[in-house]
């Protein structure tokens, strides 16, 4: 699915769950909706109105929703945020995965939206490991430096690559509703999140700017001047 597809269809969902009045009604996570199934049976959803959602005084509305994976192999399902997909693409390549395949496979996110991540035979060699405690760590005092909390359960082992890109899908669509391109960034915010922290293998810059520039809000942080942004114009 691309994401103009995918706009118009939580739009549509959006519209017939009345969502201009569950933010009138001050009412949060009063919805929660299958949004994907993946080949393995982990189910994805979205959970809605988020916390940030409101009325801006013109009216227009300001979406936010919550991207939830209910995972084959766990007991639970757990929420997903941008730090969340940074700690667990920056963990496979600790563990030897092929960053430049990474690379490519986050930019054919960023360009093209959904795909089958199953047709790519390098992915099946990959041994799934739990999440490196430093890399927790890093994230955990990032949240506590802002007064935020970390849903270190997200974080535990791995996500399959599919369930990987697929939730990205879904998590970065909501800045290119509520953020569209050209006269805003939209999706490119958080993929150059995702790919400075591959950047990290080979520069000086440091994992744990990464999550500060992630959890940043209210300003654009500067590019890196050494690193290409040029993936999605």
């Amino acid at each position: 699915m691309k994401y103009h597809e995918a706009e118009q269809k939580l739009q549509q969902l959006f519209e017939s769950r009345d969502y201009r009045g569950l933010i009138q009604q001050r009412l949060r996570h009063a919805h929660r909706d299958l949004i994907h199934t993946c080949s393995n049976g982990s189910k994805i959803y979205i959970s809605y109105p988020g916390l940030k959602a409101r009325l801006e005084r013109d009216g227009k509305i300001v979406y936010d929703y919550r991207v939830d994976i209910d995972i084959v192999t766990s007991k639970f399902p757990t929420s997903l945020s941008h730090v969340d997909i940074i700690v667990d693409i920056y963990n496979k390549c600790l563990h030897n995965f092929d960053r430049e395949l990474m690379r490519q496979l986050l930019i054919k996110t960023a360009r093209e939206g959904q795909f089958d991540v199953n047709q790519y035979s390098q992915l099946r060699s990959y041994s799934y490991q739990a999440i490196d405690k430093s890399l927790i760590r890093f994230a955990a005092n990032g949240h506590t430096a802002l007064g935020k909390t970390y849903n270190s359960t997200a974080n535990q082992f791995d996500l399959t690559f599919e369930e990987l890109f697929n939730s990205i899908f879904w998590i970065v669509l909501q800045e290119d509703i509520n953020y569209p391109r050209p006269k805003f960034q939209g999706r490119k915010m958080p993929f150059s999140r995702y790919l400075e922290a591959l950047y990290c293998f080979d520069s000086k810059h440091l994992f744990s700017e990464v999550i500060d520039r992630a959890l940043v809000e209210g300003r654009r942080p500067s590019e890196w001047p050494d690193m290409d942004y040029s993936f999605l114009p």
